[in-house]
Parts: structure tokens; sequence; C-alpha cells
């Protein structure tokens, strides 16, 4: 007898948050943040050099990029495999500490992941984010320049939806600490105007943007006492923009 095909993978964009599965009980491996790592990144914000990056690298291991991994895994196995969706969960997912700064010998204080549709790279997709620094954890989608055909099609979108889009996006900004931002320019010239509370227009800035993010944000100490339970709630901020994830890929509709 022959076996049964596996069944097909979903494009994530087709998926609505309706029909996600969610296991009852996560089957988690992630052990939490740890306060080394949070004391780690403020040394690396205080000293944002190759330099201290060195004499932290030990520590980067253990307590960053490991943990970090195990909060990756956790996700495709409650996640993502149990939903079957299309998406690249192991090369090059993580973002660097180091910067790309012509050898100037920069280092982030951050570090971020995002999966993407694997006939793209993570950076030139919409992206749903998982961000540690020394504020703390973040989640949330962004679309951004180097998405740049995405990105347009996400702002005429927004331009021929308007209504739609604040419907997905003022209800996230009722809530406490999720900020709908965009970003314009770099260095000094960088723009970066955040609203925190419903907004009653799509703001002007969004025209313009090189990037446009709705996050949520958890404080280090929350993130701390979360603990393994993280992973969950996680889990309830990405359900909580997939539709706004959808509206920017295919207008919240299967195409």
């Amino acid at each position: 007898m022959l076996d049964e095909a596996e069944p097909a993978s979903v494009d994530p964009a087709q998926m609505p948050v309706e029909e996600m599965r969610r296991p009852d009980s996560l089957d988690c491996s992630f052990e939490g943040w740890s306060p080394e790592v949070f004391a780690m990144l403020d040394r690396l914000r205080a000293e944002p050099h190759i330099d201290q990056y060195k004499k932290e690298k030990p520590g980067v291991t253990e307590h960053l990029k490991d943990p970090f991994r195990r909060y990756r895994d956790d996700l495709v196995v409650n996640w993502v495999l149990p939903n079957r969706l299309d998406l690249e969960t192991e090369r090059n997912v993580f973002s660097r500490l180091l910067k790309n700064d012509f050898g100037a010998g920069g280092c982030h204080d951050h570090l971020w992941m995002s999966f993407y549709r694997p006939h793209t790279r993570r950076l030139e997709d919409v992206q749903i984010t998982h961000r540690v620094s020394p504020d703390g954890f973040a989640v949330g989608v962004y679309v951004g320049a180097y998405a740049k055909d995405l990105l347009r099609q996400a702002k005429d979108r927004i331009r021929q939806s308007p209504a739609t889009y604040l419907d997905l996006v003022n209800p996230l900004l009722a809530d406490d600490d999720w900020r709908f931002y965009t970003h314009s320019g770099s260095g000094e010239n960088e723009t970066q105007p955040v609203f925190t509370d419903p907004l009653d227009a799509v703001p002007d800035a969004v025209d313009g943007a090189d990037g446009i993010y709705v996050r949520h944000y958890l404080s280090r100490e929350e993130a701390l006492n979360l603990g393994p339970e993280l992973v969950d709630r996680a889990l309830d901020l990405v359900f909580s923009v997939w539709p706004i994830y959808r509206f920017y890929l295919t207008g919240g509709t299967a195409d």
C-alpha cells in the first residue's frame, strides 16, 4: 500500500487567522530570558562596538543566541508545523549583532528574527518580527524598504482601503503597549513618528515612509517574569497582527 501523501503546505498569506491552529498545551524548549542577557545588551548599548562584542562573545552565544534559537524552534513546533505554513524557519531568519558599516566596527544592541516565505528573503518580505533588546521583547508586523515592491503594495492597499486598515490597527492601539510608527530617512535625517492611541486617520507619514511597524512591547521585567510562557504570549501577539500581515499581502482576502 502506498503511503499517504504529505499534506500540502499552505501559503501563509492565504491563511485566515480564524483558521489558524494552536495546540492546547505547548511543547516548549525555551526556558525564558535571563537577567544576564539584558545586562549584556545594556553593555552593548553603552559601547556599541566590535571590541565590546568580542568581550561579550561567550555570553552572546549562551545567553542570547542559543535561547533565541530554542524560542524559534518552539514557534516552529507549536505554530508553523501545525498549520503547515510554507515559511523558511532555518536559513538566515536571525539578524546580526555586528553592523555592516564598511569596517567601522559598529555593533547593534538588539537581535531580531522573522520567518519568511521561501521564494524571497527575510528582509524582502513582510515580516512578523520578534526582537530582544535592552528594553525588553517586542513582537509585531513590519514592511520596509528592502521589500520595495511589497512596501509599495502595502501603501496602495492602505490608500485604497483606509477604513479597513484602521479597523485592523486601532483595536491593537486601544490596548496598552502597542505602537504604530513609520520611519523614513537615515542617520541624523531619520524621522520616526510614533502613535500609541487609536488613529482618526492614516498618518500622512505613511505615504513617504521607508517602513511601517505595528508592534507590541513587553518590558524587560515582564519578559523575565514570563519565563518560558513568553512563547505562549508571543503566539497571542502573532495572531493579533496576522490580519495586518495578510492585508499587506492580499488585502486580507484569498487572491
